[in-house]
């Protein structure tokens, strides 16, 4: 068991990915956890922009996704969920003062060190989004104090494939095009960009002492979001500050949310698009695919998803009471 703190020394060594690295390596390395190892991954660069990685085993050898028909479907312990995994795949507990939260290897993973965040695990929540939970996830992110993390969520029918409150955590090298997207004020911290194949928000999160008030404000948006049934997918990265006439070069905390069409079941094509797809970075499950798709085939598979109404859902949520005091 740790506490996040425990992860940085007297000395503000930091330890919390050399140790989620090091549990993963050995988990992958030595022993049979996983269901295919993921050693020699192809990786590429299309127009210098979406990042592209063959991944052919995680087509056929995964586990088959759940069937979701709504965006608030309750929790069913008759169906897979994580806390039916074996402990062997459990990297760590992180524990606070009411809860336990596991770190889980994917064992059907996109690339090295693909994680699974469960908060509150044994409380077995839906995959809809906690306030707990998404503050948990943006302090680690903090903690982690690493720019390769990533921190993904697939809302139900935004091709989430387990109905059991998760997280996805990615180390990733290459910048990624979200984080240098323009994005727009709309009313409070919240941005919006429509300059991207799929039109989204963004908040963006300058330090951990600014954390609370934007957390609850983003929490708002996906509280709205629930009750108008809209499916989304979040992604977090560092990026440029989205704030304008900023002249500060420091990679920021940015919290992307996209809306998008809902799709009932998740299924299991060359191209499935979820946060990671969305932020520009596809994984593709034949060579053939692999060697052909061009970047208008990307964005095509991109805009499919996106909603038809976003300048209306944009004035929506201009006239949302999401002050946060």
């Amino acid at each position: 068991m740790h506490k996040l703190s425990d992860f940085v020394d007297i000395n503000n060594t930091n330890k919390f990915i050399p140790t989620l690295k090091q549990k993963w390596d050995h988990l992958h390395n030595e022993t049979g956890v996983f269901r295919y190892k993921i050693n020699n991954l192809q990786k590429k660069l299309i127009d210098s922009k979406y990042l592209v990685q063959l991944n052919p085993d995680r087509g056929c050898k995964r586990r088959m996704p759940e069937q979701i028909e709504s965006i608030c479907q309750p929790f069913n312990r008759n169906e897979f969920n994580f806390t039916k995994v074996s402990p062997k795949e459990i990297i760590f507990y992180i524990t606070d003062e009411s809860d336990k939260h596991a770190l889980l290897v994917n064992v059907s993973p996109l690339s090295h060190y693909h994680t699974l965040l469960c908060p509150s695990i044994n409380k077995c929540l839906p995959q809809i989004v906690t306030l707990q939970s998404l503050q948990l996830a943006i302090e680690i992110y903090f903690i982690a104090q690493d720019r390769d993390l990533r921190i993904a969520f697939n809302s139900l029918c935004a091709l989430a494939s387990v109905n059991h409150l998760h997280y996805h955590l990615f180390l990733e090298e290459h910048h990624l095009p979200v984080e240098s997207v323009k994005c727009i004020h709309l009313i409070n911290h919240i941005y919006y960009f429509n300059d991207y194949p799929i039109p989204g928000f963004c908040f963006e999160i300058p330090d951990q002492d600014s954390a609370t008030k934007i957390t609850n404000e983003i929490y708002k948006l996906l509280e709205y979001f629930l009750k108008k049934s809209i499916a989304h997918n979040i992604f977090m990265t560092r990026g440029q500050t989205i704030i304008p006439g900023s002249h500060d070069s420091k990679d920021i905390l940015r919290i992307f949310i996209w809306p998008r069409k809902s799709s009932a079941v998740k299924q299991l094509n060359s191209l499935n698009i979820a946060a990671c797809e969305i932020s520009g970075w596809f994984t593709i499950y034949n060579a053939e695919d692999y060697d052909r798709l061009q970047k208008e085939d990307l964005e095509c598979e991109l805009e499919k998803c996106k909603i038809n109404d976003f300048k209306e859902l944009c004035n929506e949520i201009k006239h949302l009471d999401i002050n946060i005091q």
